[in-house]
């Protein structure tokens, strides 16, 4: 049995969400719990009666003389603290790149990733780490890749002919162009050096692997550049046509237009794919727990999307006109027998990983306050990684509709749901509660 976890951001026995916004604090902490990037590794490594659980497969517990790791991204200290916990003593060599300073409870090196874009020169250091570690490994050994969103940026590094400035301003300068998150992700895949697409299976090609991954609905291929799994001829193609579309294709060195010729038959990276990646938390963990929970508290609970790719702007006005809709299908009342309707998406809100949601996680706010047309009406974003980057905007903020009297929400202020800590990321989490009309009292 799993035990309680020391970074739990919501530790079992606290009591339950109070105040102005207890069903919204019930949908967050359902959430992030059930995605907790440590809780989810623990259930793929285990240990029991002689047997080894490593994903999908089980092996005889004397497998593996050591088992070596690299943990990398925005959940990285979680994953590894569980990895700790699941193989024991056997775990003897590791690395871990994160945004948040490796804990005591980590005996091992590492490197500090803070957000943002991929072109970063600290990557060199996280990629030499990891492969060496990779390579040092033998037949009778285990080498567990662990990626969570944000590794990107410890293992991405730039084409032959860019440098890290020139890498990361063509990835950014994609984004303003109009490529989704993914296409940017993809785009840094197929045209980075580094860890990434497959490069770092290269390196462990004596060793057993085996990936597990974090996702945020993008697809686990794409986290991390994809360190395990080398780049699809179909992917190159993909990205071809995405840096054509926005028009950046012709501006890119020969060198590195020759990396995506339409030839299919070129590879791009040679290693091995020997396994696929496992992906043991993802945006679907988030959005069942939170329906479920604010179900059991006497709501109808109702998918909006399962997942919204736009940016900010879009992403709000997708939303609450989907909320509407389901909404006024319900024909709350008075009478009704549920206490009011709870809508649900996951969104990137169009962010590559990696980036610092604060910002546009504020924009998503201000539009949906704008929007809300009911009193009873209430509007919640929430961040599953913690708050990570930017203080201005808390990883759980809720507002309501202007009339709301229990709602007082200055221009881009929201009250705040804290969590203790980043725990894991699967984007973020809106839920839109509208509460049933309370009986007339005339008469």
């Amino acid at each position: 049995m799993i035990g309680p976890f020391p970074w739990d951001p919501f530790p079992p026995g606290e009591p339950e969400p109070k105040g102005p916004d207890p069903i919204h604090g019930v949908a967050f902490r359902a959430a992030v719990t059930a995605a907790d990037a440590y809780r989810s590794v623990r259930l793929a490594l285990r240990r029991d009666t002689g047997t080894l659980r490593v994903g999908n497969r089980f092996v005889a517990d004397g497998r593996y003389r050591e088992v070596g790791f690299l943990a990398v991204g925005n959940a990285a200290n979680s994953m590894a603290l569980a990895a700790l916990h699941a193989v024991g003593d056997r775990l003897t060599q590791g690395f871990i790149a994160g945004p948040e300073p490796i804990p005591n409870e980590l005996p091992f090196r590492g490197a500090l990733i803070p957000p943002g874009w991929a072109g970063l020169p600290a990557a060199e250091e996280v990629v030499h780490a990891a492969t060496e570690l990779a390579q040092e490994l033998t037949e009778q050994d285990l080498f567990l890749a662990l990626v969570s969103p944000g590794a990107l940026r410890a293992l991405a590094r730039p084409p032959e002919g860019m440098t890290d400035d020139e890498f990361a301003r063509l990835l950014a300068g994609a984004h303003e162009a109009g490529a989704t998150g993914r296409e940017v992700d993809l785009i840094a895949r197929v045209l980075g050096t580094g860890a990434v697409g497959g490069r770092l299976a290269e390196a462990a090609q004596r060793a057993d692997s085996a990936t597990l991954v974090v996702e945020r609905g993008d697809g686990p291929t794409v986290v991390g550049g994809g360190p395990m799994r080398p780049v699809d001829p179909s992917e190159r193609v993909e990205a071809r046509a995405v840096l054509d579309r926005i028009g950046l294709l012709g501006s890119l060195p020969p060198s590195v237009r020759d990396r995506i010729t339409p030839d299919t038959a070129l590879p791009v990276a040679s290693g091995p794919m020997r396994t696929r990646p496992i992906v043991v938390a993802g945006p679907n963990d988030a959005l069942r727990a939170a329906a479920d929970a604010v179900f059991d508290k006497g709501w109808t609970s109702r998918l909006a999307f399962l997942e919204i790719r736009d940016g900010p702007v879009a992403a709000a006005e997708q939303f609450l006109a989907r909320s509407e809709e389901l909404i006024r299908t319900e024909r709350l009342g008075p009478r009704s027998r549920t206490k009011g309707v709870a809508t649900f998406a996951m969104t990137t809100l169009g962010l590559p990983e990696g980036l610092d949601e604060g910002p546009v996680l504020g924009r998503f706010l201000a539009t949906g306050r704008d929007l809300l047309r009911r009193r009873e009406m209430s509007l919640g974003l929430f961040r599953t990684e913690g708050a990570i980057g930017s203080t201005e905007f808390p990883a759980g903020a809720v507002l309501g509709a202007p009339g709301d009297p229990e709602t007082v929400v200055r221009p881009g202020v929201a009250r705040a749901i804290p969590m203790r800590r980043g725990i894991t990321d699967v984007g973020l989490l809106a839920v839109a509660l509208c509460r049933r009309s309370e009986p007339s009292r005339e008469g």
